[in-house]
């Protein structure tokens, strides 16, 4: 019982201070307290309070016990023969047998082993979850989980508190637990064992390096996850699959892990990672990653990763069935497979041979060349090889189709099932449609053609609508794992695949799935089919009309022109360009097109009151321009207003979605105008090297030293 403070209770009846009637009593000494325990049968302590009734019951106890000890009708006591005492009349007993002795030197001893601290503290209570009141279920709050909210939240636990078991995890509180936890009190009453107990406990924990606090789990769940990508839950279920994986003198399973995990993140040198987590020797790093390593190769990957482990049905189930079946008449029984090769960058080698192999005339670098296989909704289904930087694309998928062991083949067995690749396929193209593959990719233009034409522009939209996936897994990896970002020491080539193929399972265990809105949204589907147009009758007429050829007065395009243009929300936009992607580069052409002054680089002429000429800037040939044309319906609201587009570029032809030059243009006219301010993404990067900010490293009178 607290001895000062608010909510303060009888200490025998329980009966709220401020509900009490008469007088009330306060225990001021530890012989009152004593005296009063015997009376009452309670345990009480200095600085308690009894009300009226039960200080009442304290004296009637009293008297009556100061009866009850007064002896009667003692009679003169005889010896008989045996010398023992016998009495014409007995002593008197008293009346009640059930009076409470306590014992006393217990009740003083509590007393006085009882500490008040100025403590916050929750309710004290064995009924309920001091977290979340339940009733069932519950355990005694381990002594680790007390601690843990005493550092993390200056919140004291008293002891023998209970908790639901769901709260708990290797007996202390999940982080986001602790919030929970309501302070009820400023004072708290607890044992001189309990208080001497919790400060040998942070006498001992306050200078252990990091790596022992992973061992024991009172890493917090923000910092694990900053320095392995995973929370605790998914770390222990990793842990678990790991049977071969054994703990050690030196370390634990649990530690090996976050070790590993730790180095695939920040792609750290083992010397930087050891000073870090505290580790003995930067040996260490390697040692654990190795045994890692083998246990990801013996015990996980085998069943849970890889063409081995995959089943056809399941892949099937996992595309964007909808969009294959709607734009490229696929079956439901045929597998769509999305296939793309990366780069791992390496150091030079002193073996010239693998040197010339691994050297890429296009990067300029050397690197190796892993080749990624997902679904149409980045589910990855493998990461085959590396394989060496003067093989391209088709020669890599190539090599995998001859491969002994095809598990590929054996997956995509059936005819028709579907390849999903970009233009580098084109020379493999012909051979997987005579093996009786689907290939979609992008249109290819001809030698003397400057575009492609309307069909073939929007055929290369409804591919690339399915194809950025693993574009996206790739970008995950190398955001994700820093491993796979830096340049790679040599000494990895040889696990290189291995690597890639754990963070991918990972990503695929403990990722969130990549699903393209554009191949789900239905609303942006119902668009697409609604412009699936073989010609562009906007870009018939410009051609017909030769209005590249006439000469057209041009104006600078400001903020306050051309305002009977169609106003539209971001989310009309995302369904006009059939997707974000095309929405967040035109934010980024837009901050390229407009100065220092906020206005926008661009020229335009009205051809007619409905239709709009202008000359937008190449993305990238500074010195280039492209005419572009855009039909709409004046003074209206949504992407319904804009009736057709047009540009000169590659893909200018196309109907589904648009092209950079005018979706940087339609995105200013029919939204960013209307904003406050205009985000320019990395503005402070555009003058970042001019002569006025270069600061001189050396002084000009600094020849002496």
């Amino acid at each position: 019982m607290s001895a000062s403070g608010i909510g303060k209770k009888c200490a025998c009846c329980g009966l709220p201070e401020k509900k009490l009637v008469g007088p009330k009593q306060t225990v001021d000494t530890d012989d009152e307290a004593y005296t009063l325990s015997d009376y009452l049968a309670v345990t009480l302590v200095m600085g308690d309070i009894l009300c009226q009734k039960c200080s009442g019951s304290a004296r009637f106890a009293k008297a009556k016990r100061r009866k009850i000890d007064q002896p009667q009708n003692v009679n003169t006591l005889q010896i008989d023969s045996q010398g023992s005492t016998s009495s014409s009349e007995t002593l008197s007993q008293p009346h009640n047998d059930t009076v409470y002795v306590p014992p006393k030197k217990k009740v003083i001893e509590k007393a006085k082993d009882t500490i008040e601290l100025p403590l916050k503290r929750v309710v004290s209570t064995h009924d309920y979850c001091c977290l979340c009141k339940s009733k069932t279920n519950i355990v005694i709050v381990p002594f680790d989980a007390r601690k843990q909210a005493f550092v993390e939240r200056d919140i004291f636990i008293p002891e023998g508190n209970r908790c639901c078991r769901k709260h708990l995890i290797k007996k202390r509180f999940y982080s986001d637990e602790l919030i929970n936890l309501k302070v009820v009190s400023n004072s708290t009453t607890t044992t001189a064992a309990d208080i001497t107990k919790l400060f040998k406990s942070l006498s001992l924990t306050s200078d252990r390096e990091l790596h022992d606090r992973i061992g024991d789990f009172s890493i917090s769940e923000e910092r694990i996850r900053t320095f392995t990508g995973l929370n605790w839950e998914q770390l222990i279920k990793l842990r678990e699959m790991m049977v071969s994986l054994r703990n050690t003198d030196n370390r634990t399973v649990t530690q090996a892990v976050v070790v590993f995990l730790f180095r695939l993140r920040t792609g750290n040198s083992n010397e930087i990672i050891c000073s870090v987590l505290g580790l003995d020797r930067h040996q260490q790093v390697s040692e654990f990653s190795k045994s890692v390593l083998s246990a990801f190769e013996k015990d996980v990957l085998p069943s849970r990763f890889g063409l081995q482990a995959v089943n056809r049905e399941n892949l099937i189930a996992n595309n964007s069935t909808i969009l294959l079946q709607k734009f490229h008449g696929i079956s439901d029984n045929n597998l769509s497979l999305v296939g793309d090769g990366t780069y791992l960058k390496h150091q030079k080698s002193s073996n010239n041979e693998y040197q010339r192999r691994s050297f890429s005339g296009h990067k300029k670098v050397p690197l190796c060349k892993p080749f990624t296989l997902c679904t149409t909704t980045g589910f990855i289904v493998d990461v085959l090889g590396p394989f060496y930087a003067k093989e391209n694309d088709s020669m890599i998928l190539e090599k995998i189709l001859k491969a002994h062991d095809n598990n590929l083949k054996n997956l995509m067995c059936k005819e028709g099932d579907v390849f999903i690749l970009d233009r580098g396929f084109r020379d493999i193209k012909s051979k997987l449609e005579n093996d009786g593959y689907r290939v979609l990719m992008p249109a290819l233009k001809d030698k003397n053609q400057k575009q492609l034409s309307a069909e073939d522009a929007n055929k290369s939209r409804l591919v690339t609508i399915l194809r950025w996936v693993v574009e996206a897994v790739h970008g995950a990896v190398a955001q994700k794992y820093k491993f796979f970002h830096k340049q790679l020491d040599n000494r990895y080539l040889t696990e290189a695949g291995l690597y890639c193929r754990i963070v991918c399972f990972l990503i695929n265990q403990f990722g969130k799935r990549i699903v393209s809105r554009a191949s789900t949204d239905n609303e942006i589907l119902n668009y697409i089919l609604s412009r699936n147009s073989n010609e562009n009758s906007l870009a018939t007429e410009v051609i017909s009309g030769k209005y590249s050829r006439r000469k057209s007065l041009f104006k600078t395009l400001r903020s306050d022109e051309l305002e009977d243009f169609p106003e539209m929300t971001e989310q009309d936009l995302v369904k006009l360009f059939t997707g974000t992607y095309q929405l967040k580069q035109a934010i980024s052409y837009l901050a390229e097109m407009m100065g220092d002054t906020y206005e926008i680089n661009v020229s335009y002429y009205r051809e007619s009151a409905d239709l709009i000429k202008l000359q937008v800037r190449s993305r990238h040939i500074e010195s280039k321009q492209y005419n572009c044309y855009i039909h709409y319906k004046p003074n209206t609201i949504g992407c319904a207003g804009i009736l057709r587009f047009c540009c000169e570029c590659a893909n200018g032809m196309r109907t589904i979605g648009c092209c950079s030059h005018v979706a940087a243009v339609i995105y200013y006219l029919a939204h960013a105008r209307f904003q406050s301010s205009i985000v320019k993404p990395a503005q402070h990067l555009t003058k970042i090297y001019e002569q006025d900010h270069v600061v001189a490293v050396i002084e000009a009178d600094s020849d002496d030293d």
